[in-house]
C-alpha cells in the first residue's frame, strides 16, 4: 500500500541568489519537484523551466513574484501536494 504525501513546505529566504529548499512530508518520501512562479493575480502559477530539484535559487526573473513548489510522490508514495506560497522574491543586496 502506498503512503500519501502529507504536505510540502519551503525553507529559506525568498531573495534573488538565495537557496530555497522544498521539504516534503513524510520526511522520507520520494518525490519529484516542480517549482512554479506567480503568473498574475488569483493564485495562478506557471512552471519554471528546469526547476525540478529539491532546491531552487531565484533569479532576477522571479523578483517580485511569489513561488510555490509542487511535489508528486513516487515509488512507495502517492499524491501531489503544493506548498504555501513564499513572500514576493526580493532583489539581491547590492
Amino acid at each position: 500500500m502506498k503512503t500519501p504525501l502529507e504536505s510540502v513546505s519551503i525553507s529559506g529566504t525568498a531573495q534573488e541568489g538565495a537557496t530555497l529548499t522544498a521539504n516534503a512530508s513524510p520526511f522520507n518520501a520520494t518525490v519529484t519537484y516542480q517549482w512554479k512562479q506567480s503568473a498574475g493575480t488569483g493564485a495562478q502559477y506557471s512552471n519554471i523551466n528546469g526547476a525540478t530539484s529539491k532546491t531552487f535559487v531565484p533569479t532576477s526573473q522571479q523578483v517580485g513574484k511569489t513561488l510555490v513548489c509542487e511535489c508528486t510522490g513516487t515509488g512507495n508514495f502517492t499524491g501531489t501536494k503544493q506548498s504555501a506560497e513564499t513572500s514576493a522574491v526580493i532583489a539581491a543586496a547590492p
